[in-house]
């Protein structure tokens, strides 16, 4: 059978600022070494450290610090117990960066704070899934979709305006309208026995996304997280994360099946031109921030909600009324207000911060990179 009907593409995705994807798992504040003078994290595996432990009668006292709340680093407790750089090194599952992270107090070792981990394969090797990429192509489609026919979805407008004051969770706000607006945009196969908003009735089953090629750990970071106020000030706050370093290059593979799917990958990129489009013109030009450039695409968590949603796209100059709407139906009212979402018609953006880190002292947007197709097979 002849398959001229798959078109291969062979994609590059340059990362322009630190990118985050979360594996779920967490590094406690007690189960890494921070070495300040080298800016370098050593995450141990904790079993060969305990083995040395207990070979220096050491595991009763390292028990005793696990279950008190000191804020002791691991670091500097080792230290004191006669632990070397040597030791370290023998116990040293990976290390990476500490960027500007966890450099308080004139860059000397003070508190540390628990580490949000990237998502790694068997191997121990970061990677970036295909289904955070497939995610990002699928968001940057929908709004596509909707400037091209926004008459087309005006009903789903309406349902929306009129749910914006009701209360639920994050999850599961708006849930419906999602899913309509969705099964409208890509549902469109018919498959004979199945109903249309099942997954099988979706073109985007068309568009199939590889993971990424394997990257260096040497490539990790740590990244705490900023927002960057239309005042042009910076909040920081007590959360680190392993993120890939800018000046990164993954490569992955995307296969478009054209018996499914009639998107080429031409409108995949003028989808994700339009996206950054919007994402620009209504949100990051606020901060004086964001990257109108051709090939810009957002990817991974800490970036914001505006990355994740078509609200701007589907109401345009509505939209930031839409949005703060969104969130005082998902926040309780006392969160609502103490970040100041009531003024977000009033500032004309919401939400009113911009997500950033800063990497080598310099103030980075998160998750910023650019998209390369390299080859066609």
């Amino acid at each position: 059978m002849s398959e001229n009907y798959l078109k291969h593409y062979e994609m590059e995705l340059i990362i322009l600022s630190p990118v985050y994807i979360g594996s779920g798992e967490k590094i406690g504040k007690k189960e890494y070494i921070f070495l300040p003078l080298k800016k370098r994290v050593l995450v141990p595996d904790l079993g060969k450290m305990y083995t040395a432990l207990m070979k220096k009668r050491a595991d009763w006292e390292y028990q005793e610090y696990m279950l008190e709340d000191t804020p002791i680093p691991l670091g500097i407790w080792l230290k004191d117990h006669k632990f070397t750089m040597q030791d370290y090194q023998s116990w040293t599952k990976y290390e990476m960066n500490s960027g500007d992270a966890l450099l308080g107090n004139g860059g000397k070792q003070g508190r540390t704070h628990e580490i949000q981990c990237f998502i790694k394969d068997a191997y121990g090797m970061p990677y970036i899934p295909g289904s955070s990429i497939k995610g990002m192509i699928r968001s940057a489609l929908l709004a596509y979709e909707v400037k091209k026919n926004p008459k087309k979805y005006e009903n789903i407008k309406q349902d929306i305006l009129s749910n914006i004051g009701n209360k639920a969770s994050r999850t599961k706000f708006l849930q419906k309208e999602d899913l309509e607006l969705e099964t409208m945009v890509f549902h469109t196969l018919n498959r004979e026995g199945q109903k249309r908003e099942n997954a099988v009735n979706s073109i985007m089953a068309g568009i199939i996304v590889g993971d990424s090629s394997p990257i260096d750990p040497k490539r990790l970071t740590l990244s705490q997280k900023i927002d960057y106020t239309l005042s042009k000030t910076e909040r920081t706050f007590p959360l680190l994360r392993e993120t890939i370093m800018p000046e990164t290059r993954v490569l992955f593979e995307l296969t478009i099946d054209t018996q499914i799917c009639q998107y080429k990958i031409e409108d995949i990129k003028a989808a994700l031109e339009l996206f950054n489009e919007i994402c620009y013109e209504r949100f990051y030009s606020h901060f004086g921030r964001g990257d109108n450039r051709k090939g810009i695409v957002w990817i991974g968590g800490g970036v914001g909600y505006l990355s994740k949603t078509v609200i701007y796209s589907l109401f345009d100059r509505e939209a930031v009324q839409v949005a703060q709407g969104i969130f005082k139906g998902t926040l309780s009212e006392k969160i609502f207000r103490q970040h100041k979402h009531d003024k977000d018609r009033s500032l004309g953006v919401s939400p009113h911060v911009c997500k950033c880190t800063r990497y080598n002292n310099q103030l980075y947007d998160m998750g910023k990179c650019q998209l390369r197709v390299l080859k066609k097979e």
